[in-house]
C-alpha cells in the first residue's frame, strides 16, 4: 500500500513539533525555513487537515496534530537510526555540529579538544557559540551544550563530564599568610556579583563519615558575574577568591596564581555535555564520545 504521506514530510512535522520552531527544525534538518513550511504544507494538504498552529514566538500542534506526533514519532526515529547505521558503515561522518559552552570553558579547557577532533574527523565542522547566557538547545538549533550545575530540564539529558568544585586561590606574593583557614576573614576577597559585600563561603574537606565544614564571613570591594573576570582580578593582586579549579589550574601553570588550603573545597555540581534527543546524528555521538573520552583520561 502506497504512503498517502510523503516521508520527508513526515519526518519534518516530526522536528517542527520537538523543536517548536521552524527554524529550529530547519537547522536541525540543514534545510531552509522555507523548505520546513513548504513541507508541512504539503502534508497537511495531504492529509486534509491542520497539524500546527504558527504564531510568532512558536509552532504548536493542534489536537489531530499531536494525535498523529504520538502515532509516527517513535517509527521516524527508528528509520533515522537505522539509516545513520548504515551510513555509517558506508560513509565517513560529516555535517556540522553546533556546540554552545560557558567562554571560560571554551577558552581554557575545549578548544584544543576540538582542534584534535576536527582533525580527526576532517569532514564534520563545528559552530562553535561560547556564552555565559542560557541557551535554549531545542529553540536555537544547538546540537550540544556544556553547562556547569545542575540541568533541570525535563527534556534533556546530561552526561557528566568532569567535577566542577571551588577552591581559593590568591596571587603569590599577596602575602596571605594564615596557619588556620578562619584566618583569612583578615583578607579581602574578590567576589562574585548579586551576593552583596559581605558574604559567606561555606567549605568543607575529608571524605566519607570523615567530612568537617566551615562558614567563613568575607568582605571585598570588588564583585564580577564571570569567574575569568575574577581570576584576573586575583592574579592582579586585588584579593582571595573563591573559583572553579580550571581557573586555578590555568593561573598555577602560568604563576599568576597560587592556591592556599587546597583541601577545602566548595563542592559543586559537575559539568556535563547536554543533548535534547536520543536519537543524535551519528557525528554528534561521535564528538561527545570524544570528550567523554578525553576527560576520563585527564
Amino acid at each position: 500500500m502506497e504512503l498517502k504521506a510523503d516521508k520527508d514530510n513526515i519526518a519534518t512535522f516530526v522536528e517542527v513539533i520537538r523543536r517548536r520552531s521552524l527554524a529550529a527544525a530547519g537547522r536541525h534538518l540543514e534545510v531552509p525555513k522555507s523548505t520546513v513550511s513548504r513541507r508541512l504544507a504539503r502534508l497537511e494538504e495531504q492529509l486534509g487537515t491542520k497539524l500546527v498552529h504558527r504564531d510568532a514566538r512558536r509552532v504548536t500542534a493542534t489536537s489531530e496534530g499531536s494525535r498523529f506526533y504520538e502515532s509516527v514519532v517513535d517509527a521516524v526515529d527508528s528509520l533515522n537510526t537505522a539509516v545513520a547505521t548504515i551510513e555509517l558503515n558506508t560513509t565517513e561522518p560529516r555535517g556540522t555540529i553546533r556546540v554552545t559552552a560557558p567562554g571560560d570553558l571554551g577558552r581554557l579547557l575545549l578548544i584544543p579538544h576540538f582542534v584534535a577532533f576536527l582533525e580527526r574527523y576532517p569532514d564534520i565542522s563545528l559552530d562553535l557559540v561560547f556564552t555565559n547566557r542560557f541557551v535554549d538547545l531545542v529553540q536555537e538549533g544547538v546540537d550540544l551544550a556544556l553547562r556547569a550545575g545542575r540541568v533541570t530540564e525535563p527534556n534533556l539529558i546530561a552526561r557528566n563530564l568532569f567535577p566542577s568544585d571551588f577552591r581559593l586561590a590568591a596571587h603569590p606574593e599577596a602575602n596571605v599568610e594564615c596557619t588556620d583557614i578562619a584566618e583569612l576573614e583578615r583578607y579581602p576577597f574578590v567576589l562574585y556579583r548579586g551576593r552583596g559585600r559581605t558574604q559567606v563561603l561555606r567549605l568543607e574537606r575529608g571524605s566519607g563519615g570523615h567530612r568537617e565544614s566551615v562558614e567563613l564571613t568575607v568582605n571585598g570591594r570588588v564583585a564580577v558575574d564571570d569567574y575569568g573576570a575574577m581570576a584576573e582580578l586575583v592574579a592582579a593582586g586585588q584579593g582571595v577568591g573563591l573559583m572553579p579549579e580550571i581557573h586555578i589550574a590555568e593561573g598555577t601553570r602560568t604563576g599568576r596564581l597560587l592556591p592556599i588550603f587546597p583541601e577545602w573545597s566548595l563542592p559543586a555540581p559537575p559539568v556535563h555535555l547536554v543533548y535534547s534527543t536520543r536519537q543524535l546524528p551519528e557525528r554528534v555521538r561521535l564528538l561527545i564520545d570524544y570528550l567523554s573520552q578525553a576527560f576520563t583520561t585527564v
